[in-house]
């Protein structure tokens, strides 16, 4: 399937996909973040998902002509483009790579649905740290190259209020900031901020790999 990609960088910002757009390739990350965003009609967007080197971005759309979401490159990401027919030919003819496939769906399903509940009912606080953790988990970056807005698309708040937390979490010393990049100084201190949801989110073979 590799042997016929190609090797790309995604810059953060880079839409890799339109809502409505056809399905024609999938993108597999060594590095950096991909978010799903949902659009509102009021304006704002929302990212529902994201995707680090641990999964493929595009691999929920394999059976459907169009993307259902906006595919918005969150942090700078590197890795290989791969045409939708080669991703189907593997899932087809494969087994291992059939049930790695739907693991990784499988996956990105349940981080959706833990952040319809987070958002519901965590705090902006909590939610903020969980997602600078998140962030850290799935990219091999850091700093963390985010704006205040970016932060505040992927939490669902306004951005006021994501500046407000991360103020608060910098005077607390579990990071530091300046425009436009992230340093997270205490770990531990930042996973004490995080709401309940991060714990179950987060990769085992990377907490075991911390501990």
């Amino acid at each position: 399937m590799l042997s016929g990609s190609q090797s790309i960088v995604l810059r953060a910002g880079q839409t890799f996909a339109s809502r409505g757009e056809p399905v024609a390739s999938v993108f597999l990350p060594v590095s950096g973040v991909v978010g799903y965003v949902r659009e509102m009609t009021t304006g704002h967007d929302v990212v529902v998902a994201a995707v680090g080197r641990e999964g493929i971005v595009g691999g929920t759309a394999m059976g459907m002509a169009r993307h259902e979401y906006r595919i918005l490159v969150l942090l700078e990401a590197e890795g290989y483009l791969v045409h939708i027919d080669s991703l189907r030919r593997a899932f087809n003819e494969r087994e291992g790579f059939r049930a790695a496939v739907l693991a990784d769906i499988g996956r990105q399903w349940t981080e959706a649905t833990s952040l319809v509940a987070c958002a519901r009912l965590h705090s902006h606080r909590q939610r903020v740290a969980r997602w600078l953790l998140t962030m850290l988990d799935k990219s091999v970056w850091a700093p963390l190259l985010l704006t205040h807005d970016d932060l505040a698309r992927m939490v669902g708040g306004a951005r006021h209020a994501v500046t407000s937390v991360l103020n608060a979490l910098r005077r607390k010393g579990a990071i530091d900031h300046v425009r436009g990049r992230l340093d997270v100084v205490d770990r531990a201190l930042l996973v004490q901020e995080a709401c309940e949801c991060y714990p179950r989110s987060a990769d085992p073979a990377d907490a075991l790999e911390r501990r």
